[in-house]
């Protein structure tokens, strides 16, 4: 399957050559199911909202995502995904196409290029800092140092102009030499020889061919969104709005790092706990309602728990520095019409009790590690609950394994409705495809209610 694949998606590479691809795709999908997409679109979306709704669908839903499981399956390199975005897309709905899941998630995409010409440092990607079949990764650093926390809380653009992106972008190092933006005796006059200097021309021609770079590969991207949408495949979120994910992972992934920030609970906790009230204030503020004009439920806010699992945080830090202002951020996106979705990454099973503060049917959470039956039994009929295929399964089981485990969970997690089968991440590109095949297979075989 994946060598015919690849002879597929190998050809494309333009947008006309991608929309002749798009329509094959969908005529075969006609002939193969009998049915439009529209009509597709509307099964699958129906049978999604009911579960977010904690309804009872016609029969358990199935999402599929994976960037660079979409690449493996093709046979084209996981770099294509920044350097060659139209056969990436190719290939991605192909997968989609082929699989034929009730839902799509997938991620976020970047430019190569842009990265290159930044000199990005708080990541690593295939193709540019690393060999082009190896999986992009983040880079965790200490990007405000311990004693800048008055400067952060004091003016916190300033503290990303002068001191935040000329660390973690090469390209922009001169706006580290700029004086204190919030001074105001310079004003701008002031910085306009600063600005002629030959560091400063370079900074401004790395914008300008970075924006250039940018433009340029979201126009080749697109919307694979609607793409898919035009095979029949609903996301499983459109747009995007409420409050923000958490705010201590915010601190922890951009500024502090994991080191820093553990060291910042024992030795300055004052401090940490005022930069996440800062950090939630702006996430608030920048909130805006769900638009009344969409029907269905609209997701928005959750975010993922990054460094919150059981493994990360002890009760009481979870309770001091994690939990108070996600909190609010997650009730104030319910009060602007969104369901937060949440990501529970790693084993969140200490976590069960604070969830339940939560409103019922008003939060759907994808869990990774954390055992699902324990979820279903503690959380099942209050919340949506989604996953939880192991990645690590997906790769080293057979077939039969897969199926008799997705069998247990459907059964028991998809009793009485509320529940979305997935895998518990998208980073299954090394899963084998005729497990992932199965996967999604289980939920037409075993979840009809």
């Amino acid at each position: 399957m994946a060598t015919r694949t690849a002879t597929e998606v190998s050809g494309i590479n333009t947008e006309e050559s991608y929309r002749q691809h798009l329509k094959k795709l969908s005529e075969a999908s006609a002939r193969r199911t009998g049915k439009t997409p529209q009509q597709l679109f509307q099964e699958r979306q129906k049978r999604l909202w009911d579960a977010i709704e904690m309804k009872v669908p016609d029969r358990v839903p199935v999402i599929l995502g994976g960037n660079d499981f979409a690449s493996k399956y093709a046979g084209i390199p996981l770099s294509s995904s920044f350097y060659d975005p139209i056969r990436w897309k190719a290939a991605y709905t192909k997968m989609i196409a082929d699989f034929e899941p009730d839902v799509v998630q997938s991620s976020a995409t970047s430019s190569g290029a842009v990265l290159d010409i930044l000199e990005a440092k708080n990541t690593l990607w295939p193709g540019g800092t690393l060999p082009p079949d190896v999986m992009h990764q983040s880079i965790d650093g200490e990007y405000l140092k311990e004693d800048e926390y008055d400067l952060f809380l004091e003016d916190t653009a300033d503290f990303t102009i002068r001191r935040y992106l000329p660390r973690v972008y090469g390209a922009l190092a001169p706006l580290a030499k700029l004086p204190s933006l919030g001074e105001r005796g310079a004003g701008l006059v002031g910085l306009l020889t600063t600005f002629a200097s030959p560091e400063f021309l370079g900074v401004a021609q790395a914008l300008r061919k970075a924006g250039q770079e940018q433009a340029k590969y979201r126009q080749a991207m697109g919307n694979v969104n609607e793409d898919l949408a035009f095979l029949g495949f609903p996301p499983m979120a459109e747009g995007g709005g409420g409050s923000g994910g958490p705010a201590f992972d915010v601190m922890a992934n951009t500024y502090r790092g994991w080191k820093g920030i553990v060291i910042d609970m024992y030795r300055r906790p004052e401090k940490l706990i005022t930069a996440l009230e800062k950090i939630n204030k702006g996430q608030l503020a920048r909130a805006t309602p769900a638009d009344p004009r969409k029907k269905g439920p609209q997701l928005g806010g959750g975010g993922a728990i990054h460094r919150g699992s059981d493994r990360f945080l002890s009760r009481k830090q979870w309770e001091t520095f994690y939990w108070p202002t996600w909190k609010k951020s997650m009730l104030k996106s319910i009060e602007l019409g969104y369901i937060p979705n949440i990501f529970a990454e790693g084993f969140c099973e200490n976590r069960f009790e604070y969830f339940l503060e939560l409103p019922k049917g008003k939060v759907v959470i994808r869990f990774a590690d954390t055992d699902m039956f324990k979820a279903k039994e503690v959380l099942g009929g209050h919340f949506c609950l989604m996953g939880s295929v192991p990645s690590t399964l997906l790769q080293l089981a057979s077939p039969s394994e897969i199926d008799e485990y997705c069998k247990k969970l459907i059964q028991i997690c998809g009793k009485g409705g509320g529940y979305i089968l997935r895998s518990d991440t998208n980073a299954i590109q090394d899963a084998k495809p005729e497990n992932v095949k199965v996967m999604v297979d289980s939920a037409k075989k075993y979840g009809v209610y």
